[in-house]
């Protein structure tokens, strides 16, 4: 595909005033992938409504830990069988030639973006993921499910695998290191301040896949409008997010699927960084 001009003076306005090229991304971009969004079409919380979004709570998970656990462990199994898109790839491609001048901001937790290549240091996972767990009495840190959680289908095999989400530190039960609908944004779980702070220091900042519905990419793209960055918004359908940066200073809008329109924008901003900065 091509970019329009207006388009291509976004990225070369943002890309020339030196500050961090920020991604911020959704669901639309792993749904190429085959993973389901969430409140689209054929969403999780769109067809099954209330019953999974409660599902989705620090209150289920209090109540019926079990239950809750082989709920996420089937959202675990759909994603693993999932594969990095050409979007994904080509934001690896831009982490190395950018270096510490490129940060991604990710609502999903999927991992796609870290099985691609980008790293864990400039990726940013606002929700979480779903290759963790942490521990519930309060020991620091993320640690990998056991990979003998991989080949997970059904309750069946429940009964072997349990005793293996304890936290090896205490031997306390462990709960899934996602973002809960009756929990808060922090730092220490989900980086949200280091979200904020790479936001504000951004000169270009691209959300791809989201459609708004979530506020913190809003707010998030906010923080770099107010900052001075330029906006462009990659999403086939229209939203929020796309009128906020056609309403922003020499903001742009991108009506592609991210496969399409992210490859081309990470082709432009290599081309222009190799050729002017030479890293």
């Amino acid at each position: 595909m091509s970019l329009d001009d207006r388009t291509i003076e976004a990225i070369h306005t943002g890309v020339s005033a030196g500050g961090s090229v920020v991604f911020v991304s959704g669901a639309g971009i792993s749904a190429e992938s085959g993973v389901r969004t969430y409140r689209g079409e054929d969403g999780m919380w769109t067809t099954d409504g209330a019953a999974a979004m409660s599902k989705a709570t620090l209150a289920y998970f209090s109540r019926y830990p079990e239950r809750s656990w082989q709920w996420h462990l089937d959202r675990r199994a759909e994603v693993l069988s999932a594969e990095p898109n050409a979007a994904h790839e080509a934001l690896v491609r831009l982490e190395a030639v950018l270096g510490d001048r490129f940060a991604l901001i990710t609502q999903n937790v999927d991992r796609l973006h870290i099985r691609a290549g980008n790293s864990t240091r400039r990726t940013v996972e606002i929700h979480g993921h779903y290759g963790g767990m942490r521990c519930t009495a309060g020991c620091v840190g993320v640690v990998p499910i056991p990979n003998e959680f991989d080949a997970w289908r059904d309750e069946p095999n429940w009964p072997k695998l349990r005793d293996l989400l304890v936290c090896l530190r205490c031997g306390f039960a462990t709960r899934p290191h996602v973002l809960w609908f009756d929990e808060f944004y922090d730092e220490a779980n989900y980086r949200m301040k280091t979200a904020g702070s790479l936001a504000a220091r951004a000169s270009l900042c691209v959300t791809v896949g989201t459609s708004g519905g979530v506020p913190v990419a809003a707010r998030l793209a906010g923080i770099a409008a107010k900052a001075g960055a330029v906006l462009i918004d990659v999403n086939p359908t229209d939203g929020d997010l796309r009128q906020l940066a056609l309403r922003s200073p020499g903001g742009a809008a991108i009506a592609a699927p991210a496969s399409d329109a992210i490859p081309v924008i990470v082709d432009l901003i290599e081309s222009q960084v190799r050729g002017v900065d030479r890293i």
